[in-house]
């Protein structure tokens, strides 16, 4: 199960561009010896006279077996909470969970501390996967971090917006992160560890049926090509559907074995596979490469996103910085620069009919850890060159962690989605809007991703079904 912070108080000192909840054949933990010997430490260290409560920690455990706090239940700011995080995160005795006798790279555990009689003992406590997604299906609230613009929302009564949920159709599940239209209208979307396609009036199971699913499989990723071929990213394979049937790539012919994102390039026909070794390149059956090896002024490898723009530039942006390679292969790194991409990764990048480029930023390397609201937002690159950012601070942007950019043809307007506020509707002049679960049918504040189908219309992947959005 793809996974996210599960309790109030949230920390942003992890990366998670990726992880699963407690999974695994061997499920994380740590090594019990070890663990007693920090308990005992926290014990002698702490002051727990008159003390009694409990806390919960999320704890994101990766491959090498080190671990950081990723959400907990305090809302105190208590000085207990604050050593438990210090020492959980310099714990270096932590096991990773396992499937298929294949370590996975990130997995969340739980684990809860007790103060009783003077003393603290603490104990992992395994997930319940249904009571999870039980809990989770609900609406988020919107989260305003915005304090100075006042949205008239004008334009909502435009809209057309139409929901599909567990509830009101036979969508088997509200979990839904990635959307891709296909050539003929048909809607394919990711459903918690499942995969499903949309006519307009049905959902149907559309999974892959040459390998055995096994536990813990889930799609992750999900596009669609030119020639109307489908890609998926599901349990540590690279698969393709070409309307008649499933393929499952070797990952010693191409290279790669997972993705963080799968992106067409329609002009080209190229499709790029990101990934922790880089872009991993389709074109006309053949598979090509782009990494640090290739091109030495590369910040890094492990690429978040990666597209070309109409002028044959491709944008990446990875967890190390952003850089473009244009179309004489000179490589600019915008960690060498003073632009507003310094410091960030694009996650996601559109562009309008005059060759402006519209981006969503990850701060990858943040000086305060705890904070929510981050030095990210959306930039725009315009034809001079000239980039721009908005955020909290100088627009309408009601949150400045975006998942996804788009540009609306029709309207000449941006689509910004969060995964806190719902959704950013930009005229490009001064107009911002925002629509969410208090000020419209929108039934969440967190939209995984977007796209446009072939009337352009907007449909939304969200964490409580499927929207459609619609001009009157």
């Amino acid at each position: 199960m793809n996974a996210q912070n599960l309790f109030p108080v949230k920390l942003d000192n992890c990366r998670t561009d990726k992880f699963c909840l407690d999974c695994g054949d061997t499920k994380a933990g740590y090594q019990e010896k070890e663990f007693l010997k920090l308990q005992e430490k926290l014990n002698d260290e702490l002051k727990l006279d008159g003390i009694k409560g409990a806390i919960m920690f999320q704890v994101l455990v990766n491959s090498k077996g080190r671990a950081c706090v990723l959400s907990h239940t305090d809302q105190s700011k208590n000085f207990i909470t604050q050593k438990l995080i210090k020492e959980l995160n310099r714990f270096k005795n932590w096991t990773p969970a396992i499937t298929n006798g294949k370590i996975e790279e990130k997995s969340s555990i739980n684990i809860i501390f007790k103060v009783d009689n003077n003393k603290i003992t603490g104990q992992i406590e395994r997930v319940d996967k249904k009571a999870f997604e039980k809990s989770f299906d609900k609406p988020n609230s919107p989260e305003i971090y915005n304090e100075n613009y006042i949205y008239k929302n004008e334009n909502l009564s435009n809209y057309e917006i139409t929901v599909w949920n567990s509830k009101n159709s036979n969508l088997p599940n509200n979990w839904n992160d990635h959307i891709s239209i296909d050539k003929n209208g048909l809607i394919w979307l990711t459903v918690n560890q499942g995969l499903v396609t949309f006519d307009g009036s049905e959902f149907k199971n559309a999974e892959q049926n040459i390998t055995d699913k096994g536990k813990y499989f889930a799609y992750y990723e999900l596009a669609t090509d030119n020639n109307n071929v489908k890609w998926v990213y599901a349990k540590n394979n690279i698969y393709s559907y070409d309307n008649d049937k499933w393929v499952k790539y070797d990952s010693t012919q191409i290279g790669i074995n997972s993705a963080y994102n799968i992106v067409n390039n329609p002009q080209t026909g190229e499709l790029f596979f990101c990934s922790k070794n880089g872009i991993t390149i389709l074109k006309d059956g053949k598979w090509s490469k782009i990494d640090k090896n290739l091109y030495k002024d590369l910040p890094g490898n492990r690429v978040a996103f990666a597209k070309r723009d109409s002028k044959n530039r491709i944008w990446i942006g990875t967890y190390d910085g952003t850089a473009m390679i244009d179309e004489n292969n000179h490589v600019t790194n915008f960690e060498k620069s003073s632009t507003v991409l310094k410091g960030k990764c694009i996650t996601s990048m559109d562009e309008d009919e005059n060759g402006n480029l519209y981006f969503t930023l990850y701060e990858f390397d943040r000086k305060n850890k705890k904070q929510v609201n981050n030095d990210e937002g959306i930039a725009i690159r315009d034809v001079d060159g000239n980039f721009k950012q908005f955020t909290t601070e100088n627009s309408g942007m009601p949150f400045n962690h975006s998942n996804c950019v788009l540009y609306d043809k029709n309207e000449k307007v941006l689509w910004i989605s969060t995964d806190r506020a719902g959704l950013v509707r930009y005229d490009l002049n001064d107009g911002w809007e925002n629509y969410h679960t208090e000020n419209s049918e929108i039934p969440t504040s967190y939209i995984s991703t977007m796209t446009f189908d072939n009337n352009g219309d907007l449909y939304l992947a969200t964490r409580q079904g499927l929207v459609k959005i619609k001009r009157k």
